[in-house]
């Protein structure tokens, strides 16, 4: 099954004419440094297509188990606009559009673990304080924590420490305020690199931790 969203997931990347990405810097806007890293990646806009392919199965299933009530209705681009310009406002994150309805909001997992370790460090604190924030904020939205590693170390090791990564960011999310029928966690591993892990910088690309929100039209 992942190796069949993988596929897919290429497929759509070519097929993409491009996703709208915002990115936090320091003062709240793109720094060039931010720009230099994130162009390391196989390309804007291509990360938001894969982490929609992985875990929009798993939104789907919460929009409809969760009491999130009724959906937001014709006006859902507006209601991901609004948290879109917010969640990009963080310092340290990177925010891509898939679709009308969905957003892809990267962390690295650099800024938020220590090397091998699942236990968030103090300074990633604030960033997820300012993430749940906004996500309690809007709550017609379902969110899905999804964990990669880069190739070193054996993919046995690497898949746990994605979903232990995965599920850390969640309830560190929920322990904020989120309401834990709104969010899952994944992790998938070394599977799905946005980078070349042949490279130290491209192992850091690698090493992140995604959030992907999905909302709900009806």
């Amino acid at each position: 099954m992942r190796q069949m969203k993988t596929v897919l997931a290429l497929a759509l990347v070519i097929s993409l004419s491009g996703c709208a990405a915002l990115t936090g810097g320091e003062d709240g806007y793109t720094t060039e440094r931010d720009k230099t890293k994130k162009g390391a990646a196989i390309g804007a806009g291509a990360g938001a297509v894969l982490g929609a392919v992985l875990g929009e199965g798993e939104l789907d299933e919460i929009l409809a188990g969760a009491a999130i009530g009724a959906g937001v209705g014709a006006g859902v681009g507006a209601y991901m606009d609004a948290q879109q310009e917010k969640l990009a406002n963080i310092p340290g994150t990177t925010v891509e559009r898939v679709g009308e309805d969905m957003l892809l909001v990267h962390f690295d997992s650099d800024v938020l673990f220590a090397v091998n370790s699942a236990t968030l460090n103090s300074q990633s604190m604030s960033a997820l304080d300012e993430a749940a924030a906004v996500m309690v904020e809007y709550p017609k939205t379902a969110i899905v924590s999804q964990g990669h590693t880069d190739s070193t170390g054996s993919e046995e090791h690497n898949q746990g420490l994605s979903e232990r990564r995965a599920q850390s960011v969640a309830n560190y999310l929920v322990a904020r305020g989120l309401d834990g029928n709104r969010i899952a966690s994944m992790g998938y591993g070394e599977a799905h690199p946005i980078a070349s892990n042949d490279t130290a910088a491209g192992r850091s690309l690698n090493r992140r931790v995604d959030l992907l929100l999905k909302a709900k039209a009806r």
